[in-house]
């Protein structure tokens, strides 16, 4: 990969050899959540005495282990790399649920014709939570079916295609509100297991749930208990608890598969044919922004990543 700027050296992690190592001062990362390598080992971390600043082409950084990462490194994850695609994945799960395409389709190839309504979304609200770039193009297309749309923050300021926008502290209203819930959230150790089974509780009971965050914002055995315990509540994930190594077959704790009010996908929601070099472009754009001194987009506040590892090795032991 080319150099950023007369001074700078861009380095793919692949791509270092160990005679460069001290001469690095830029560095891109493609860190998978389900991957079981270690993208790059500590020892060759103490040895990057010039390393500044980390851009990773994945938007979730929770793959991350900042312990091996000295804390004057700057860190961004990718954001809005993947907000088109995850926004159409999202969409098509949402009208495949409040539809129940599945399910009447099931029926009708054993002959059976259900003719009961389905949810028109107009008029319906829709919370989501994470009102950034994918929260926010997700708002925009929902606007497009007359639905209202309330976003939950950190901040609580306004953000684009919102017709509300709330901070954290409001989540309980929003999810009672909510007749469809979007996550798109990262995680972090203020995030993990954030929907529990209280929260999921607040929720309508014919309410339709959509994670294309990540899986641990979710208490897994709270929602499974919840969907089997309120048939007409509907759940669909692209984010999951746990990922198969290599050789291994998909599973979870809990049979979700199984039950008729979910819908799964192997988390593909940023999977296209065009998202390798749209990735690329969000990154090297964030890398010229740090070469220029300008504002970072997805800049880590690592405080908020700090224990993460340990609280996801506590829940799958």
């Amino acid at each position: 990969m080319k150099g950023v700027g007369s001074n700078f050296t861009l380095r793919s992690v692949d791509k270092i050899k160990e005679s460069e190592l001290n001469r690095v001062e830029i560095m891109l990362v493609d860190v998978l959540p389900d991957s079981s390598k270690i993208w790059l080992s500590s020892d060759k971390l103490t040895v990057i005495s010039g390393l500044r600043f980390i851009q990773s082409l994945r938007a979730g950084v929770d793959a991350i282990d900042f312990e091996q990462i000295p804390d004057k490194v700057k860190i961004c994850g990718n954001v809005g790399a993947y907000s088109d695609p995850i926004v159409e994945h999202t969409l098509g799960m949402i009208l495949y649920l409040a539809k129940d395409l599945g399910g009447r389709n099931s029926k009708l190839k054993s002959g059976v014709e259900d003719h009961r309504s389905s949810l028109l979304l107009k008029g319906k609200t829709l919370g989501i939570v994470g009102a950034g770039g994918i929260g926010q193009a997700i708002a925009g297309i929902a606007k497009c079916f007359g639905m209202r749309t309330i976003g939950v923050n950190t901040s609580g300021k306004p953000a684009p295609n919102f017709d509300r926008t709330v901070g954290m502290s409001k989540l309980n209203l929003v999810l009672k509100l909510s007749d469809v819930v979007v996550l798109s959230i990262p995680l972090t150790t203020k995030t993990f297991k954030l929907i529990d089974r209280s929260k999921l509780q607040l929720m309508k009971k014919n309410g339709i749930l959509i994670n294309v965050g990540r899986g641990h914002v979710i208490d897994e055995e709270a929602l499974y208990n919840h969907l089997l315990q309120n048939p007409e509540f509907k759940c669909g994930l692209d984010v999951w608890w746990h990922y198969p190594k290599a050789n291994e077959k998909f599973s979870q704790r809990f049979p979700f598969l199984e039950l008729p009010n979910f819908l799964g996908t192997p988390h593909i929601s940023g999977y296209v044919p065009e998202e390798p070099e749209i990735a690329l472009d969000f990154a090297v754009d964030n890398i010229v922004r740090f070469v220029k001194k300008k504002p970072l987009k997805g800049l880590v506040v690592r405080e908020d990543y700090r224990g993460l590892r340990d609280l996801i090795r506590g829940s799958v032991s």
